[in-house]
């Protein structure tokens, strides 16, 4: 053990430097936990947020077809960090469509395909209606925001109650 002192705190000092060192390995475990596992070749990180918290939405299952439409999407469910993995195969386009949450993308974005080869190079992040959040995607990674269903964004004035087409 090394004493760096001799006076009355030298056992302190001691006592200090031994804690910081026998950490030290636990620290940096807990700080590369922070960091997601690297991505195999091909795959992809789906990282569902949702735009009211900022925190991970972990019991959505967001429809993921690796095609030009909707047709044999596969439901796929987040992980407890709001991660889906997508194993790419050989797909060119992804779309995806939230499901048990509403998607904050505006409209013309709903139906976009997404280039796999952009998400693996430098990430995609999409548009988000719902709040200012607007993170970097990190290459590998498309970010989509949602928010539950039952939010309901409060507006100046209240909604209209007769439409101008409407007989009345």
């Amino acid at each position: 053990m090394l004493n760096l002192g001799t006076n009355k705190s030298g056992a302190v000092t001691t006592v200090a430097l031994s804690l910081l060192v026998a950490l030290a390995p636990a620290l940096g475990a807990a700080q590369s936990a922070q960091d997601p596992p690297p991505l195999k070749p091909g795959q992809i990180r789906i990282r569902v947020v949702n735009a009211q918290t900022n925190q991970p939405v972990t019991n959505e299952r967001l429809n993921v077809a690796l095609r030009d439409d909707q047709v044999g999407s596969v439901a796929m469910g987040t992980d407890k960090t709001g991660v889906i993995l997508v194993d790419t195969k050989k797909g060119s386009i992804l779309r995806i469509l939230a499901n048990m949450y509403a998607d904050c993308r505006p409209r013309e974005e709903l139906y976009t395909n997404y280039s796999v080869a952009t998400i693996i190079s430098t990430g995609i992040t999409t548009g988000n209606l719902c709040s200012s959040a607007s993170p970097v995607a990190k290459p590998g990674e498309l970010i989509l925001y949602e928010v539950p269903k039952t939010y309901l964004r409060q507006y100046p004035a209240p909604p209209v109650d007769s439409m101008p087409h409407h007989p009345n």
